[in-house]
């Protein structure tokens, strides 16, 4: 691999993870210049970077060249939390149960935000890889890692997420049936209501 694309791809993992990690506010600019230099990298590459970014949805192209953040609503929260949903369900009706990794461990003591957003990303994207249906599984990935900022906003809204998160991988790995289905649905939908509050924690 020639050193450009080493350069964009570091660009491209460094400033993914700021993106997942909330640094950026919903719909802020990125200062391409400083996060360049920041990132030990060039203009160039850099622009590589967040190009594949834009085409994951977690940047948009800005009026007038650059690159910003997309703005978060209610809508749009709803939206991603109901396609995500919809996604996993998909993807867990098509593969056998033994494929999602019945060996992880579930988590036992009370986590904080950070540490919940990142278990929470970490099981659905375990799901995303063990998918055989490539589609489905970039489908799956990307909602999940555009999701992880509002994982971070949720600790702020909801309660009890370490052991409600403790049940959805039980459910992921091994549960069976329709209750399987609802304890999964049960996640999503509690979120669904509550996306008022979850944008407000992350925007204010």
């Amino acid at each position: 691999m020639s050193p450009e694309p080493v350069v964009a791809e570091r660009a491209y993992i460094l400033l993914k993870a700021d993106i997942m990690a909330g640094r950026f506010p919903p719909g802020s600019m990125l200062i391409e210049r400083a996060l360049a230099a920041e990132y030990g990298v060039s203009v160039s590459p850099f622009r590589d970077g967040a190009q594949r970014l834009v085409g994951e949805h977690m940047l948009e192209i800005a009026f007038g060249g650059g690159y910003r953040l997309p703005d978060l609503t209610p809508d749009s929260l709803r939206d991603l939390y109901r396609w995500h949903s919809h996604l996993l369900r998909l993807v867990l009706k098509g593969n056998r149960l033994s494929e999602f990794g019945t060996a992880r461990s579930h988590p036992q003591a009370e986590m904080n935000g950070q540490a919940l957003a990142k278990a929470a990303t970490d099981l659905f994207l375990s799901v995303a890889w063990a998918c055989h249906d490539s589609e489905q599984a970039r489908a799956l990935k990307s909602a999940t890692e555009r999701l992880h900022m509002a994982r971070l906003g949720e600790f702020r809204v909801l309660r009890n997420l370490t052991s409600e998160l403790r049940s959805v991988e039980i459910a992921t790995t091994s549960g069976q049936g329709s209750d399987r289905f609802e304890v999964l649905w049960a996640y999503h939908r509690r979120r669904i209501r509550r996306v008022e509050r979850i944008c407000e924690s992350i925007t204010s």
